[in-house]
Parts: C-alpha cells; structure tokens; sequence
C-alpha cells in the first residue's frame, strides 16, 4: 500500500473532525481515540507478529506497563511532556529484557510463554499496591482531556503506519521476512537472528507504550484487569488475523472491521462481546487464513480505491 493513496484524505477528514458543532461530538471523539487505540495495537503486534513469524500473544503487556509508567511518573509529580516519554523508555527497556529469555524459544512455546507474561504481570501489579495501588487501582488527578488524547492517538496511528511501512522495504524488515520464512536458514546465511529479533521487538513495544499512557490520561484510573486483561490481550491478534497478518493494511482492516462490529454488539448484546474475539480467530483461522485483505473481492476493492497491497 503506498502511504499517501488513502491517509492523506482520512487524515485530513480526521484533523477537522472535532471542529464540527455536533451534540454528540465528544462520544465521537471517545469512539474514534478507543478505534486508534485498537489500530496502533494490532499494527503494532503485526510488526513482529506478522512480518517476523512470531505470534507474540503477550504484546499487550507493552501496553499495561506504559499505562502504569505513566501514571505512576505522573503523580510524582513529572509533568505530562516527561511521564510519557519516560514510560515509553520503560517499555522498551522492559521489551529488551524479555527479548533474551523468550526468543530461545520458537513457534508454539514462544506464544504460550508471552501469553504467561500477561497474567505474571497482573499478578505483579496486583501484589505491588505500594507502588500501583493493586486492585483497589491507579488513579490520576482527574480531567476531560478528550481533544487532546483524540489528536496525539491520531499522530500515533500515523506514527505506526508510517514506521510498519518504511521497516517493510529495510533491511532490517527483509531479515524479519527471512526468519518467518526459515530462522535456521537466515542464520547460516550471515542474519544476526537474536539482534534483528530484538530490534523488532522493542520497535514494536513504543507504540503500545505510548497507547497505554495516552489510555490512563484519558480515564484518569487504571486496574489490573483494564490493561493485562484477556480480552485486550486477543484484541489485536485477532484484529491483525482478521485483516490479514504480514500485510500493511491488513490491521487496519482487521481494527475498523471489529471494533465496529463490537461497538454494535455492546450498544446491543454486551454480554456476547468476550466471545467475538474467539470466534473471530477460530472462523478466520477455518475459512479466511489469509484475512480479508487476501480475499479477491476486497482486493479488487482495495485496487479501485487505488490501494496495492504488498507484503510487508
């Protein structure tokens, strides 16, 4: 996809968005941030996901620990222009420890141990209530920053799109493409596995980071179960294999695809939501592998709209 067929209109109708004098124009707002917010998950999980062969199902703890950062830097007392800078430099650092344990590990083993660091983490910011408030919460000083977070959420989702394309046609995303392909062969071939793999992996974790603070700033309270819960930790693995992993504007389609159809389902039938994201991967997985973004119809839809897609 070439970055500047679609964003450019999308983003300009997105920038002049909140100037129209609508009634419901805060709701809006607050349904389009959660949108960017589900958007730089799965395109940000895709990078490594997706482009390298590994399916990182713990991605979402990049996010829960961005979120505490955050908030916690903040009530020290940081200003806003620090806290979220340096929770992003806490993300990364805690994606560049994990990197070395985890990525001794392949295919079935390497997914179920990053799904056990979503639930150690909970578990961890639950016992740490000196530090994160355990489940009573981490809560912020109070305040309707709606506008503010829909324009940073907005610059993020460009960010990420942006950053996923260009890492597509570098060298470091060809390395990516010849593990997923075969890690064995890419080694004897002179690739510098682990590094590539690590550099992937903290690429990937500042843009969940920077999510993560943005969400506290927004709901101005956080608990365990908000940020390392199993349903945001699917979200976006399901999102990306609904659209079409390993593509650019897979997520993308996966993202707005689902959080649609969820926003219809908790204006309706809330009580179904948890089991949308299951179903999506088991269907996908059965009769649509290569997502939406593969199926002949949407490409020529997308090829009408002038959208070519590329592997990433």
């Amino acid at each position: 996809m070439k970055p500047n067929t679609l964003i450019l209109p999308v983003l300009i109708a997105l920038l002049f968005l909140p100037l129209i004098p609508i009634d419901a124009r805060n709701y809006l707002l607050q349904v389009l941030t959660f949108l960017f917010l589900n958007l730089v998950l799965a395109q940000s999980y895709d990078m490594v996901g997706g482009t390298m062969g590994y399916i990182n199902l713990g991605h979402i703890t990049f996010f829960g620990v961005g979120a505490y950062a955050f908030g916690i830097l903040l009530n020290e007392g940081l200003p806003f222009v620090v806290s979220l800078p340096l929770a992003v430099v806490i993300v990364v650092i805690f994606a560049a420890i994990i990197s070395y344990p985890f990525f001794r590990l392949r295919g079935a083993y390497f997914s179920l141990a990053t799904f056990g660091l979503v639930k150690l983490m909970e578990y961890a910011t639950i016992n740490l209530s000196w530090l994160t408030g355990g489940s009573n919460g981490l809560k912020i000083e109070a305040a309707d920053r709606t506008l503010q977070i829909y324009y940073l959420g907005l610059i993020v989702v460009v960010a990420v799109i942006l950053c996923s394309w260009q890492i597509g046609r570098s060298r470091l995303g060809l390395a990516m493409k010849a593990i997923r392909e075969d890690e064995g062969v890419a080694r004897d071939f002179g690739v510098p596995t682990f590094k590539v793999k690590a550099q992937a992996i903290m690429i990937s974790s500042i843009f969940p980071g920077i999510m993560g603070g943005l969400y506290t700033w927004q709901l101005n309270f956080i608990i365990p179960d908000d940020v390392f819960g199993l349903k945001l930790a699917l979200t976006p693995i399901a999102m990306a294999m609904l659209g079409g992993s390993g593509l650019l504007i897979g997520p993308i389609i996966g993202a707005v695809f689902l959080y649609s159809v969820e926003e219809v389902i908790w204006t309706n039938l809330a009580h179904l939501q948890g089991a949308v994201l299951g179903l999506v991967i088991v269907l996908v997985g059965l009769f649509m592998p290569g997502g939406l973004a593969r199926l002949a119809l949407v490409e020529r839809l997308l090829s009408r709209m002038g959208i070519h897609e590329e592997d990433k």
